[in-house]
Formats: structure tokens, sequence, C-alpha cells
């Protein structure tokens, strides 16, 4: 599949099983349809194999209205299927300032959500540009292993929600390396965080070599046992006030077992590591820190 010009949709554009999407550059914009909303993917696989790539992603005015399972809002979406997404550009995935927990730029996922591995599905993730997202920038979960490498991922603009900039979660396994990734900062009342990487219940999986900047409640979450988070600079900006009134500001974060952390440099945040991470590490001169902005 060959995209020759730019264009508009109100739907899904589905990817035939085994084909590859080629953007050529051009930009599929998601609108709302007459009467309705935009629901689901932009783009997602039709059968167990897909590729896309050279392809830009945006949304225009898409109504802020919260939907849930298959329906919600996504850029690129694999389920169920390997494959690769590679060199796209997401310009913007969202609904505005909206609070709904949707909006990933790109999505691969792949039942059971549970830890065990009946049918692992391969999928490579490199190379692509996110910004302007709505909750997550990439995101793997479930039965899958990714290699999420290269890519530029920005903050979101909407501070209606915590989000993530990279996640693996629920059962899914990979490497995160060689990323330039920007953290999110959650600015609402309850006590919860917005990351630059989240691994949450992703055993076994790799962190490393990546330049995580920006500002982050907490930079890299490390919820999940015998992870590898090596290599990594770390770093909280100095130019942007913190606004998490629960004063999460956290370097890396290791709240699983046996998980091994060494020669990452972390500096500009309050608490450079939290948790049990060993002296293999540097912790580079601090900030001065603005006066924090509370709600």
């Amino acid at each position: 599949m060959t995209l020759n010009n730019d264009c508009i949709t109100d739907k899904t554009i589905l990817i035939p099983n085994g084909f590859t999407l080629d953007g050529k550059r051009h930009t599929i914009t998601a609108v709302d349809p007459l009467g309705g909303h935009f629901v689901g993917a932009v783009v997602k696989n039709q059968g167990t194999v897909a590729h896309v790539t050279g392809l830009k992603i945006a949304t225009s005015g898409l109504a802020n209205v919260c939907d849930a399972g298959n329906d919600r809002l996504r850029g690129i979406m694999f389920e169920g299927a390997s494959g690769s997404i590679m060199h796209n550009t997401i310009l913007s995935l969202n609904q505005a300032a909206s609070g709904c927990q949707e909006g990933n730029a790109i999505e691969v996922r792949n039942a059971p959500f549970d830890g065990t591995h009946p049918g692992t599905l391969s999928v490579e993730i490199g190379h692509n540009k996110v910004s302007n997202y709505q909750k997550t920038g990439i995101l793997a979960n479930g039965d899958v292993n990714v290699d999420i490498h290269h890519n530029d991922v920005g903050s979101t603009a909407t501070p209606q929600l915590a989000a993530n900039s990279v996640q693996i979660g629920f059962g899914a396994t990979g490497i995160i390396q060689n990323n330039k990734i920007d953290g999110n900062q959650w600015c609402g009342a309850s006590d919860t965080v917005a990351t630059a990487v989240l691994i949450f219940d992703a055993d076994n999986s790799v962190i490393r070599k990546n330049h995580i900047g920006g500002n982050s409640d907490i930079g890299i979450y490390a919820y999940a046992d015998n992870l590898t988070i090596t290599g990594n600079n770390v770093f909280d900006s100095a130019t942007i006030a913190d606004c998490n009134q629960f004063d999460y500001d956290i370097g890396i974060g290791n709240y699983g077992n046996n998980n091994s952390i060494t020669k990452n440099t972390v500096s500009g945040f309050d608490t450079p590591f939290d948790g049990d991470v060993g002296e293999k590490n540097k912790v580079k001169e601090e900030k001065e820190k603005t006066q924090k902005i509370m709600d």
C-alpha cells in the first residue's frame, strides 16, 4: 500500500495481512465523521503481519469524548501482529485538552496480558518521531517482544492526565535503546506520576543508552523484575519548574527485584535514585530548583 498524497480519514485504515503501508512522507489526518466522533486507530493491522514506514499521522479538531477498548484513540496500532513500525512521524495524536485515558501514538499489544507467553510476537519500532500525543508516545503491552530504538519521543502538551513517553507493560518484554526521550509531569490532585520511561510488569527487559531529558516526575520507573538498566543519561531540565505537589522528582526508581542498574548518569533531580540501585551509577551536580508551582 502506497500513499501518493496527503489525505484525511474519519475511520480506521486497515493494512491487509502481510502488507507494508508506505506513506512516502505523506500525512494521514484523522477527523471526526459527520454526526459522530473518531474512534479507534488511524491505521491498524488486519492480519498477523504488518509493516508501516514513511508515514505521517496527525489529528485535527477531534471531539473530547472518552472511549474504551478498541475504540480508544491510537495512531499506529498493531494488535496480535508481528512486523515493523519504522521511520514514521506522529505530528499530533490527541483530543486537545482532554483527560481521556487514550491517545497512544504507537501501540502494539497481544493477549494475554498476565505475563504468560503462549505465542509471543515480535515488533521492531525504530527511527520514529513522536510528539503531541495524549497518553503515551510508544506503548507495548501483553505477549509481545519489542525492539524500541533510535526514536525521538517528545513530552505531551496535555496537562490533564499523567502521561508516559515510552511504556512496556503487562507481560511484555523487550529492549529500549538509543532513543531520545523527553519526560512528562502530572500537575493534578491525585497521588500519581508521569514518566519518560515506564516499565510495569515487564520482566527481563533492557533499558540502555537512552538520552532522557525534559522534565519528569520519574525519569525511569522500574516496576518489574530482572531488568537491565545501563548506560542511560537521565537529566531534569533546570529551566522548567516542577508542579507535582506530591514532590515526585526522581531520576531512576527501582521498585522491582533482581534488577541490574549500572553505569547510568543522573542529574537535576531532587532524588537521583529511589530504591536499591547499588553504587555503580553517577550523580552529576544537581540544579538549583526553581520554586515549585502548587495547585
